[in-house]
C-alpha cells in the first residue's frame, strides 16, 4: 500500500459530516406595536363608525456556533497545528476558527382604515325591523425578510465540485436563501342585511368584494337562515363563499432552495426495464435540490360552504345539536412537488420513446448533461431517451387541485343545578368526516390519466386524488368530552380527547396490507379555587400518561395528528386587579 501513496499524501473527501463540538444557541429579540383609534356618531337614522389601525412586528434572530464553509475549508487546508482536526473526537479540534453567527431580521406591517354605516330599522317586515350595514376598508401589508450575507449570496462559497450560490450557501447544513420583501394594497366593499321574515324565521344575506393590487379581485356572498317551528327546535342552515388570497411570500419569493433525498422515477423505470433491476449501474435515489419560487399569476383560493343543522332542547338545560356540512375548495395554492415533477418527466419520456431525444422533457427538472455510455444503454434498452443524474427541481407556487370535504357533528350539552351539591356540566362532541376527496387537474390529471391508461406502471406512486378519509392524519372520527363540577369557589373539570385511527400511506405490513395507526385518547384533570381577587389552578395533563401510537416518522409518531408529551402537572395562579 505504501508504494501507492505519494509523499504529498492523498486528497481527503468528507461527506455527510456533522460538526457537533458546539451546540447551536439562538437569541430572539422581538418588538410588536399596535396603534388603534376610531370615531363614531349618528347621521339621521344611521349610525357610523370608523377606525384607523397600524401594527408592526419585528423579529431579530441570531444563531450562534454555526460553521462557515469558507472558514472550514481554510481550516482543513491549514498545514499547521492550528488546522481543524476532524479525527479529534470533538476535543481540541480547533473548531473555533470556523464558527460564525448567522442572523435573520424580519419585519411585517399592516395599516388599515375602515368606515361602516348601519341602520337597525331600514324597513319593516312581518317579524320586525330589518337591519342593514355597508362599509369600506382599505389595507396595506408589507414584509421584509433580511437574511445573513452568508445565506443570501453576498458572501459566496464554491465547493470543490464547482457548485456555488444559489445551489450552496456558506453556512454548513443550511440552504441558500435570498432576502425577500413585498407589499400589497387591498380595497374592500361589504354589505350585510339581517331580515326577520317571520316571527320565527330570520334570514341573513351578505356580500363582500376585495380588490388586490397583486392578484385578481374576488367577490363572495353568504345566505343564512334560522327557523324555529316550535320553542324546542331550531332549524339552521347557510350557504357561503369564501376566499383566501395568496400570501405575500408565495407571490414575491425569489427562491427558497432545500436539499432532499428523492427518487428519480425515469431512472427507476429505466433500471427495471433496461436490465439493471438492482441499480448496480444507475443510482435512482439521491440528494437533489428543490428550488421554490413565487408567482404573480396566483389566484385566490375559493371555497363554497354549505351547512344544515338542528338544535333540539327537549328538556330544560339539555341541548342537542346535529350539523351537516360540506366544503368545496378550488385553486388550492401549493407546490406540485419534486416527486410529481419526476413522474411527469417520466410520462413525457414514455410518450416520446427514443425517436426524438433532442427535445426537452419536463423543464422543471435540471439534470447532469454528462451521461455515461453504460447508463445511456440502459435507458435506450428500456425505450427511453437517456437522462442524466437529477440535480434540481424548479418548482413554482401554483393553483392546483380541487378538494371536497363533507361531514357531520353531534353535540350533547347538559347542565344540572342543585341547591346542595353545586352545578354539574356535561358536554360531549363527536365529529365525523364523511368525505374527503381531492380531484386532479392540470399536470396532476396528466399523471392520473397516464396511469389509468397503463402508460405508467401501477408501482409508480400517483395517488392522493381519490378518497383520502382515514389516510395520513385524516381521521374519520374525533371526539371530545368535558365534565365539570362547580361548588362555591371550587371548580373541578375532567376533559378528554380521542383521535380516531387512520392508516399511513407510505408504509405497509409484510403481507401488503395497510399499516393502521390506532386511535389515541388523552384525559386532563384540573382543580381550581377562586379567591376574592385571584384564582389558583392545579392540573394534570395526559392523566393516564398515554404515548403517541407508533408510526414511520422521524420521532416515531405521526406529528401531523399526534403529540408525544407524557404526563405533566402544572400550577397556575392569576391575580385580578380592580
Amino acid at each position: 500500500i505504501g508504494d501507492d501513496v505519494p509523499c504529498e499524501g492523498l486528497q481527503l473527501e468528507i461527506d455527510n459530516y456533522r460538526f457537533l463540538e458546539r451546540p447551536r444557541i439562538v437569541d430572539n429579540d422581538g418588538t410588536t406595536m399596535r396603534f388603534l383609534t376610531g370615531l363614531r356618531g349618528d347621521l339621521g337614522q344611521w349610525q357610523w363608525e370608523s377606525a384607523l389601525m397600524y401594527a408592526s412586528s419585528e423579529k431579530d434572530e441570531v444563531t450562534h456556533n454555526r460553521v462557515s464553509n469558507i472558514l472550514m475549508q481554510e481550516a482543513l487546508n491549514d498545514p499547521t497545528a492550528a488546522a481543524y482536526n476532524p479525527f479529534s473526537g470533538g476535543v481540541n479540534s480547533n473548531i473555533e476558527r470556523a464558527l460564525i453567527d448567522v442572523y435573520r431580521n424580519s419585519k411585517a406591517t399592516l395599516t388599515s382604515f375602515d368606515v361602516k354605516f348601519s341602520n337597525n330599522a331600514l324597513f319593516e317586515m312581518a317579524g320586525g325591523d330589518a337591519g342593514f350595514l355597508v362599509g369600506l376598508e382599505t389595507r396595506r401589508e408589507t414584509f421584509n425578510d433580511d437574511r445573513d450575507p452568508r445565506l443570501d449570496g453576498t458572501i459566496v462559497f464554491t465547493d470543490w465540485q464547482g457548485d456555488t450560490y444559489p445551489y450552496v450557501s456558506d453556512v454548513v447544513n443550511s440552504s441558500p436563501t435570498p432576502d425577500n420583501s413585498g407589499d400589497r394594497d387591498v380595497t374592500s366593499l361589504f354589505a350585510e342585511l339581517q331580515m326577520p321574515v317571520l316571527e320565527n324565521l330570520d334570514v341573513q344575506a351578505a356580500l363582500r368584494f376585495e380588490d388586490f393590487s397583486d392578484v385578481e379581485s374576488t367577490t363572495v356572498g353568504k345566505v343564512a337562515f334560522g327557523w324555529r317551528p316550535m320553542d324546542e327546535i331550531l332549524v339552521r342552515g347557510s350557504w357561503s363563499e369564501a376566499f383566501r388570497a395568496p400570501n405575500l411570500i408565495t407571490i414575491n419569493e425569489d427562491i427558497v432552495a432545500r436539499n432532499n433525498t428523492r427518487t428519480d422515477w425515469a431512472c427507476v423505470y429505466a433500471a427495471e426495464n433496461g436490465g439493471d433491476p438492482d441499480q448496480d449501474v444507475l443510482d435512482c435515489t439521491n440528494n437533489i435540490q428543490r428550488v421554490a419560487t413565487g408567482s404573480s399569476d396566483l389566484k385566490p383560493e375559493e371555497s363554497e360552504n354549505t351547512s344544515l343543522g338542528l338544535v333540539i332542547s327537549p328538556i330544560d338545560n339539555l341541548t342537542i345539536t346535529v350539523d351537516y356540512w360540506s366544503i368545496e375548495k378550488e385553486n388550492t395554492i401549493g407546490l406540485f412537488g419534486e416527486e410529481n415533477h419526476s413522474i411527469l418527466d417520466l410520462v413525457m419520456r414514455l410518450q416520446a420513446g427514443t425517436s426524438n431525444c433532442a427535445q426537452g422533457f419536463n423543464p422543471a427538472l435540471v439534470r447532469d448533461t454528462d451521461i455515461g455510455a453504460d447508463e445511456a444503454a440502459i435507458y435506450t434498452a428500456a425505450g427511453l431517451c437517456p437522462a442524466g443524474e437529477l440535480l434540481q427541481v424548479q418548482d413554482q407556487y401554483a393553483n392546483l387541485d380541487t378538494r371536497i370535504l363533507e361531514g357531520h357533528d353531534i353535540t350533547l350539552d347538559y347542565r344540572l343545578d342543585t341547591d346542595s351539591a353545586g352545578r354539574f356540566d356535561f358536554r360531549y362532541n363527536v365529529a365525523y368526516l364523511d368525505k374527503f376527496e381531492q380531484k386532479s387537474g392540470g399536470d396532476s390529471q396528466v399523471l392520473v390519466d397516464a396511469q389509468a391508461s397503463g402508460l405508467l406502471p401501477p408501482s409508480i406512486p400517483v395517488d392522493g386524488f381519490a378518497d383520502l378519509i382515514g389516510r395520513d392524519g385524516n381521521q374519520e372520527r374525533r371526539e371530545s368530552l368535558r365534565v365539570s363540577w362547580k361548588y362555591d369557589n371550587f371548580t373541578t373539570a375532567l376533559t378528554g380527547y380521542r383521535i380516531g385511527e387512520f392508516y399511513q400511506s407510505s408504509l405497509t405490513l409484510s403481507d401488503g396490507t395497510q399499516y393502521v395507526i390506532p386511535s389515541m385518547t388523552r384525559l386532563n384533570l384540573s382543580v381550581a379555587y377562586r379567591f376574592d381577587d385571584s384564582r389558583l389552578t392545579v392540573g394534570v395533563n395526559n392523566l393516564q400518561d398515554s404515548r403517541a401510537p407508533l408510526a414511520d416518522r422521524y420521532f416515531g409518531f405521526f406529528a401531523d395528528a399526534h403529540t408525544d408529551y407524557g404526563r405533566s402537572m402544572y400550577i397556575d395562579y392569576k391575580h385580578y386587579l380592580d
